[in-house]
């Protein structure tokens, strides 16, 4: 965080303590209202600025059901080229971009972006070939590099560590309402006839104005810290504080600890957890960018095709709905959630690979969607939970979303002109992904299960320590565990 920014946090802090009452015993019920208050407002305005996220990345799939490949001259792999051009920069900038919002606050910089992007998009509609679309791609993969992990170290920084995989499973399935929506929405903006614009050019041009919109919407609505949200009043703020300090959660005016960060950089507990998240990105990236483009090779038309996506986004949005439970109700992340998922992910790869039959491969797309788009809650929700400060949250928040974007890169060649309309290579590449997450899934749960009990028989006396020394001991505090 830049100094002058953290010094006027700091400042504002100590002008304006939040004191609970002496009185204050029984405060669970307000403390959950709250937590919903920030439901219906924080969460809420990132999920839907996620839902134009996700419509503006998917829209290049169905622009080329739409004409758009014939139209710009594309041919071979110039379209799987098109797709992944904006991952280069969106790993690159990631980690600046994260900076800059340290520096500036959430508010400002995500609904930046969003305009950025939203601009970029709606200038795709006035591309003319291959190389028009790959500048685009690269302009935007730099604008969206912020916002997943931007919102990432936000949850952790205003919801306790129980409550992360819950809300980060929320935020995530959005990108499968956008799967559900995006589909329906482009085969109804096909029907515009203009002699001067294409349908796929209205795609752009509609939904990325829709984006500019909501950008400016986002900036009166969101607000940086929990002491600064304007629908909170001040014991709630209090009550907020307090819970986030039993949690051993600092509320985000620390500094980034350099030291510390090198030692969560080695951490190969952190990279176990996700690459989860890359592996579930083969599959989430196959039906946000090619499900309409596999649909239309089983011999749909073009408008049947867009608006049966939005079958397997359902699905997607089923699956990650239900995978904030998954903990609760198999008392662990890793059976509950990253097993089951696995095996969704198996099971429907090979129905994909194994028949021809229409019905059971649109079924096969349904429960991919369901098991893939399951990965982006309990992947990056098992990752944050394990959380234990704001060095803890910037690093592991960069590194999921990082390895996710890989993921996201990876798939945009597993599906090619060549192998329509079996697809066997990309259909065998889930299939990996699938197994691939049992064994990371597995290296992870074996981790924390040798950390914990580490912790509990060779326990270590910090007494000696000050408080500030203490909170940035993160998860090596004797009384840190992680979640499994």
């Amino acid at each position: 965080m830049g100094d002058k920014h953290s010094d006027d946090i700091v400042s504002s802090s100590a002008s304006q303590e939040f004191i609970l009452p002496a009185d204050c015993t029984n405060d669970d019920k307000e403390l959950q209202w709250a937590f919903r208050k920030l439901d219906a407002t924080l969460l809420a305005v990132i999920i839907l600025s996620n839902v134009l996220n996700s419509m503006d990345r998917s829209n290049l799939g169905l622009s080329k059901v739409a004409g758009l490949e014939e139209d710009t001259g594309m041919s071979g792999s110039d379209f799987n080229v098109v797709v992944s051009a904006m991952y280069p920069t969106y790993l690159l900038f990631m980690l600046p971009s994260n900076l800059v919002l340290r520096k500036v606050g959430a508010r400002f910089w995500l609904s930046f972006i969003t305009v950025i992007w939203g601009i970029i998009n709606m200038s795709m509609a006035f591309a003319k070939n291959k190389t028009d679309f790959v500048i685009c791609r690269l302009f935007l993969g730099a604008a969206e590099s912020g916002a997943t992990p931007g919102v990432l170290m936000l949850i952790t920084l205003w919801y306790p560590r129980k409550m992360v995989t819950s809300r980060i499973s929320t935020f995530y399935s959005s990108f499968a309402i956008g799967a559900v929506i995006g589909g329906p929405i482009a085969s109804g903006i096909m029907k515009i006839t203009n002699p001067h614009f294409k349908s796929w050019q209205w795609i752009f041009f509609i939904e990325g104005l829709t984006t500019i919109g909501y950008g400016f919407v986002m900036f009166f609505l969101l607000a940086d810290y929990p002491e600064k949200s304007w629908l909170l009043n001040t014991r709630e703020k209090a009550l907020l504080k307090r819970r986030m300090e039993e949690d051993q959660v600092e509320g985000g005016h620390r500094a980034v600890n350099k030291k510390r960060l090198w030692r969560h950089v080695r951490d190969p507990l952190v990279y176990a957890q996700a690459l989860i998240p890359f592996c579930g990105n083969f599959g989430t990236s196959t039906i946000m960018t090619f499900s309409a483009i596999i649909v239309n090779q089983l011999g749909y038309s073009a408008s049947a095709s867009l608006a049966m996506q939005a079958a397997p986004g359902i699905c997607g949005f089923i699956g990650i709905l239900l995978s904030r439970y998954y903990p609760k109700w198999f008392g662990y992340h890793y059976y509950g959630g990253s097993l089951f998922i696995a095996a969704c992910i198996i099971t429907a790869s090979t129905i994909l690979l194994a028949t021809v039959n229409n019905s059971a491969r649109i079924f096969a797309l349904c429960l991919l969607s369901f098991g893939s788009f399951g990965t982006g809650g309990i992947g990056p929700g098992w990752l944050m939970s394990n959380v234990g400060g704001p060095t803890r949250a910037a690093f592991s928040g960069a590194i999921s979303v990082i390895l996710g974007g890989l993921g996201g890169l990876c798939a945009s060649y597993i599906y090619r002109n060549q192998d329509a309309p079996r697809y066997m290579f990309g259909h065998g590449m889930n299939l990996f992904a699938g197994i691939f997450i049992i064994v990371v899934s597995t290296i992870a749960y074996v981790i924390i299960l040798s950390r914990n009990k580490q912790k509990e028989t060779c326990t270590i006396n910090v007494s000696h320590l000050s408080k500030d020394e203490q909170i940035d001991l993160e998860n090596d505090h004797p009384d840190f565990r992680y979640m499994a």
